[in-house]
């Protein structure tokens, strides 16, 4: 690490753990230090895990149903629910998160990941996706942080009822990273939702480059309806557009990546892509991406060794 504001996110646990990600459709109950991916599990490189480390020692905290993670540089709030109205459940977390963040001292949010029951369900007239989107903006506008660079960002659905919404705040702000090939989220047209999804395709903070959930979208549109092959090559394609943006010198096969797969019925399609893409380090969960013409998407973390 370059300096003790870094993350690093390694397969190895350090003495100064910030959070590690926990994968798999047991119970989760709160644990210290544990945020839960409530998906199952279809395949990953030996070994793999992600544990975030830090050079600072880290404060841990329950209260009030959520976990609360703080070193010197970031806070960490981790919030789980089972079957929940949405709306309101996403509205109270999201007001939390920010007021406390800000009243904390950490006023930047780099990285949210929102693990969401059923997400391309219709509720009351909304897919769920829209929902949150909506629930997400309102809270947002209400705080006045509209105009405030969005965080990098995933939205998965979940198949068992657990909801599970992880925040990453930070004293210091990172870059946001745009993708030239792509339509800024918070510009797409109210097709997809009533309003705008509130994410940055990326954020780099130091030495770490963060890609949001990457998926087979071309400006606003998705590409390649029907074809999980040409959808992983165009996460990929994405991704490098995304790295040569940052000013970073990685590989795409170099980064630790979290592939969500619609349909199981198209493993053996992504491991042979993972494959030829030469990528060393991955897990493949069975997730709905948000929008039900996508079969898949990937999340990835670049990082100086």
């Amino acid at each position: 690490m370059k300096s003790n504001t870094s993350i690093q996110v390694s397969s190895t646990l350090s003495e100064h753990r910030l959070l590690t990600f926990q994968w798999g459709l047991q119970p989760h109950e709160a644990q210290p230090f544990v945020a839960p991916v409530p998906l199952e599990v279809l395949a990953e490189s030996p070994g793999y895990a992600e544990h975030w480390n830090t050079a600072d020692d880290a404060n841990y905290e329950h209260k009030d149903g959520h976990q609360l993670i703080s070193t010197e540089e970031h806070l960490v709030m981790v919030f789980q629910a089972d079957d929940v109205n949405l709306h309101d459940w996403v509205s109270q977390v999201y007001r939390r998160a920010y007021q406390a963040s800000k009243a904390a001292g950490y006023p930047h949010l780099l990285r949210t990941w929102n693990y969401l029951y059923d997400i391309n369900a219709t509720d009351q007239g909304l897919e769920r996706y829209q929902t949150f989107c909506v629930a997400r903006h309102q809270v947002m506008e209400s705080l006045q942080l509209l105009n405030d660079p969005n965080p990098a960002a995933t939205a998965i659905g979940t198949h068992n009822k657990e909801n599970s919404l992880v925040f990453l705040f930070a004293r210091s702000a990172g870059h946001v990273i745009e993708n030239k090939r792509q339509t800024p989220a918070w510009e797409y047209p109210q097709q997809y939702a009533p309003r705008q999804p509130r994410f940055s395709r990326a954020i780099i903070i130091d030495d770490v480059l963060f890609c949001s959930g990457t998926a087979s979208v071309v400006g606003h549109e998705t590409a390649h309806v029907g074809n999980l092959p040409a959808q992983f090559d165009e996460c990929l394609n994405n991704l490098q557009v995304l790295i040569e943006s940052s000013g970073a010198r990685h590989r795409l096969a170099d980064g630790m990546y979290r592939f969500y797969v619609r349909d199981k019925a198209h493993l053996p399609q992504v491991s042979e892509k993972i494959k030829n893409s030469q990528i060393q380090q991955y897990v493949i969960l069975h997730g709905d991406v948000c929008r039900e013409n996508l079969l898949i998407e990937c999340e990835v973390v670049f990082q100086s060794n």
